[in-house]
């Protein structure tokens, strides 16, 4: 287990700040090991005004049954799937572009690996790293399947995964569902550590572009 819970979050290369790269804006968050409770996953989603610019909640934040942390073609709960949360955007006050944020927590990191290998898929050709590490395990994925103007983001930290779908209006520009993905990943580190869910999309998108 520690081997996965502490495996690099970008790449099997070191990470540039660890030898005079460029530092990163903030420090990586440490993997989540801690068995979150469901109000945690809740208020670690993010909300109106946490959220990129443009979006706002549809509907309320929601409990996610097990086979929505599966693979898409797969309706089984994945192993060791605890609980989970989730919830819908609309774009502009539209559901013609969305966007779609679930987070999902699994007894150990080996069964959160497994369910992030199958969550990510295999369509090696369109996925790609963040251009800065997020958790210990990351993936987005441009234009999945036959979608157009899609990103599907992808993370694995500690025994949580986290997906981000954003649907549309995208332009093929992934850093908006990396701001998403790192984003709460932040909050369950919060969360986690005793603190209030503080950390927005907006506020690491500006530290992406610091």
């Amino acid at each position: 287990m520690a081997a996965l819970t502490a495996c690099s979050s970008s790449s099997d290369k070191p990470d540039p700040a660890s030898d005079g790269g460029k530092p990163v804006s903030s420090p990586a968050p440490k993997p989540i090991t801690k068995d979150l409770s469901q109000a945690h996953l809740t208020q670690a989603l993010l909300g109106n005004g946490e959220v990129l610019p443009g979006y706002t909640l549809h509907g309320d934040k929601s409990t996610t049954e097990g086979e929505y942390c599966n693979a898409t073609d797969d309706d089984s709960t994945p192993k060791g799937w605890v609980r989970g949360s989730d919830v819908d955007y609309e774009y502009n006050g539209s559901t013609v572009n969305m966007a779609f944020l679930h987070i999902c927590l699994f007894d150990t990191a080996e069964d959160a690996h497994s369910a992030y290998a199958a969550w990510k898929g295999d369509e090696t050709s369109k996925q790609q790293k963040p251009i800065k590490p997020v958790g210990d395990e990351n993936t987005l994925v441009i234009n999945p399947g036959a979608s157009d103007d899609s990103v599907y983001g992808y993370v694995r930290s500690g025994k949580v995964n986290i997906r981000v779908k954003i649907e549309g209006a995208t332009g093929g520009d992934p850093s908006g569902a990396q701001a998403m993905l790192s984003a709460t990943l932040k909050r369950l580190q919060q969360l986690q550590d005793g603190k209030p869910a503080t950390i927005t999309a907006a506020d690491e998108q500006a530290g992406a572009r610091q």
